[in-house]
This record gives structure tokens, C-alpha cells and sequence, in this order.
């Protein structure tokens, strides 16, 4: 997997979408924020990359670099639309905050408390309003 600096212009999915920002796009070389976060923003979280939406497949999957052994692997990625952004995570974010300490920025989890479930109606108007209308455009899911 391609890291990226959080914040940055998500480059590495496919579409082209100038809203979307990366955020825990880590690799093994990677300094990244540590902390603790609140066990809400963490169950919504969860939630939210329990079956998310995503408006392309994945091509491939990627073993977290952060484990020494046997990390798991993901090949999802999570939308979260916010404030005129949206932020691009990997699934694998729930567990670089677990087993890692990743903190996420604030905004994240702001964008996160706040998003409506996935696959709603709520959750798909927030994305065209947030700049993901060519992310959703004649897509049904």
C-alpha cells in the first residue's frame, strides 16, 4: 500500500476527485501521530468499516507493515464525507488505532462522529454535498 501523509490530496485511488483526503495511509517508515482516541469515535468507527461504501473495488489487499508478525491483511476502503471534504482511510484504520496507537486528526474524527450510516440516503446526500459527485454519479449500491 501506498502511504500518504494525512491531510494530503488522496491520489492513490482511482477516480479523480479533488475533495477526497487521505487519512492513515501508514507504512513501516511512516512517524505518525499516537494516542488514545474515545471509545465513541472508535465504535463508530468500527461500524462505519463494517461494511462500507465504496464507489470502485480495491485492486488488491495490503498486510499492516506496522506488525512484526502476522499483521491482517485489508482491501477496503472507507468515505467519509465532511465539511466540503471527504476523507479516504483504508478499513485497516481500526486497527493501526488498536494495535498501533494511531491517532487520526481531529477532523477525522469529527467527520466520523458525524457521519450518517453507510448506504443511506443521508450518507449518499452528504457525499454529493461534500464534493463526491463524480464518486457517485450513475452508481447504485
Amino acid at each position: 500500500m501506498t502511504s500518504l501523509k494525512d491531510l494530503d490530496r488522496c491520489t492513490y485511488l482511482a477516480g479523480d476527485c479533488e475533495a477526497i483526503l487521505a487519512v492513515g495511509w501508514l507504512g513501516e517508515d511512516d512517524g505518525f501521530p499516537r494516542g488514545d482516541v474515545s471509545p465513541v469515535f472508535f465504535e463508530k468507527l468500527k461500524a462505519l468499516c463494517a461494511d462500507p461504501w465504496a464507489p470502485f473495488a480495491a485492486a488488491g489487499s495490503h498486510q499492516c507493515e506496522l506488525c512484526q508478525y502476522d499483521g491482517p491483511w485489508f482491501s477496503t476502503n472507507l468515505f467519509v464525507p465532511f465539511n466540503g471534504r471527504i476523507y479516504a482511510a483504508p478499513v485497516g484504520i481500526v486497527h493501526y488505532i488498536a494495535a498501533h496507537r494511531y491517532l487520526p486528526p481531529q477532523v477525522f474524527i469529527d467527520a466520523v462522529l458525524a457521519c450518517p450510516p453507510m448506504r443511506s440516503m443521508p450518507y449518499h446526500k452528504a457525499l454529493l454535498a461534500n464534493g463526491g459527485r463524480s464518486l457517485v454519479r450513475g452508481l447504485r449500491n
